[in-house]
This record gives C-alpha cells, structure tokens and sequence, in this order.
C-alpha cells in the first residue's frame, strides 16, 4: 500500500512540475499503463514523459494522474490525506465523499480541501517562471477495486477557482480495464510474431521462439542509446530512456 501511494501521489508533484504542457489537445484517445487501459473524451492528452499524467487543453482544464496496482484492499483515505500534506505542502484534511456506479465499477470518490499547496505551488512557478500560488481549494479522488487490482485517479484543477472536469473523467472510468495484459503495447502480430513493450521490458512469444543474441536500442535521429539485457522468460530489460527509441534485434 505505502508504495502504491507514494509512487501515485508523487505523479500529482510531477504533473504540476510538466505544466508546461501537453503536445497537443487531440481527439478521444486511450491511455495505458501498468495493468490498465483507459479512454478519455476529446481534448485530453499526456503530460511529455509522464504517461500516467494527462491533461485536458494542455492541462488548463485541468490534470488527472492514475495507477493500477496489485491489492484486493481499498486504500487507506487517512494515510493519503497525510502523504500529501506532506508530499505538496499545506494541511489537507478530507471533505466530501460518496460512491458512484460508473459502468461495471463501483467507484468511490473522496473530497480533498487544501489551505495552500507551498511546494506544489513553488514547482509550478519554478517550472514556468509564473508566480503561481495554490489556496483554498480542493482535488478530488477517485479509486475502486476490481479483478485483484486497485486503480486509483486524482483530479485537479489548476486554475484559481477552476472546476476539475468530473464528468470527462466518470465517462473515461466507464472504458477502464484492469488487468496484467492491458498495458501492454503490442508490436508485432499473428502467430508467432507476438512483440511488446511493457514496463521497460521488450518480451513475446516470438524471443522465446527465436534465439535472439543481441537487442540494441536508438533514439529517433539514429543515435546509440544502449544495449538491452537479458530478463526473466525471454524478455529483454531496455535501458532507461525518457524519449522515444527504435529497437534492433
């Protein structure tokens, strides 16, 4: 439970550091991560190296970090409301709350108020050079769970005043699906060519079928990143990059 929280409330920090922005305001797109996928409206898009980050309108409307870890318990709303007072600053105590039906799920939602957000805020304003401060507002939080996992999503609003958009983010939880498979990005397909990346991993049926003796990794204008290393059933662990690679095998 306590990395769960950690590593998600951490996402909220980082969201707020990439405020500077979105690439682009794009149409209905799916979103996925470790054991999850999930589409939102028109509009929302990723935070640049934050997958688990999106916003909607380059984030002016407001951003949503999410996760799907292992556990068959909900988490524990006195432990979140601590970890982030101590995570972005100010005293956050808990509001409102409720459950709602949002397609196959039963979903809890749990209110936030904050009296300021100090660190968050002096983030925000070191990021982008605007003198940024958040008072008196409030996030909230969404979590359900299902089929042995615990999906969880904060949602803020960044502007002074700003209403988060619950209703983009209820219909996106409606398309949610959990699972060990879901993350996954498929590379290659039909029998035997079965390729994916998931987690810093490149794995598949076809390295297990074929005897693979080197996987090197470039960025996008063809220069070296680094060599792949052998992992646990054929699959290879990529070397740590925050942009985009080509794989040679």
């Amino acid at each position: 439970m306590g990395k769960h929280i950690m590593s998600w409330a951490t996402a909220v920090l980082v969201a707020a550091i990439g405020i500077v922005f979105p690439q682009s305001a794009s149409a209905q797109k799916t979103f996925k991560g470790d054991n999850y996928a999930i589409t939102f409206t028109t509009g929302w898009d990723t935070f640049p190296k934050t997958p688990n980050v999106v916003g909607k309108y380059k984030g002016v409307f407001g951003i949503a970090t999410m996760g799907a870890a292992e556990s068959m318990t909900l988490p524990n709303l006195d432990s979140l409301a601590t970890f982030y007072s101590d995570s972005l600053g100010g005293h956050i105590t808990k509001d409102s709350s409720g459950i709602k039906t949002l397609g196959n799920y039963s979903v809890h939602w749990q209110q936030f108020k904050y009296d300021s957000l100090p660190k968050l805020s002096a983030q925000i304003s070191a990021s982008t050079g605007l003198e940024v401060h958040l008072t008196n507002g409030n996030f909230r939080v969404y979590y359900l769970q299902s089929e042995s996992y615990v999906f969880t999503l904060a949602l803020l609003a960044v502007l002074p005043g700003g209403i988060p958009p619950y209703a983009d983010v209820e219909a996106a939880i409606t398309t949610l699906k959990l699972g060990a498979q879901t993350g996954i990005i498929s590379l290659a397909r039909g029998a035997g060519r079965d390729l994916w990346i998931r987690g810093g991993k490149l794995g598949g049926a076809w390295l297990k079928a074929n005897r693979v003796f080197a996987v090197e990794c470039f960025d996008t204008r063809g220069a070296l990143i680094g060599s792949a290393t052998h992992a646990a059933e054929g699959s290879w662990n990529l070397p740590a990059s925050r942009q985009d690679m080509f794989v040679v095998l």
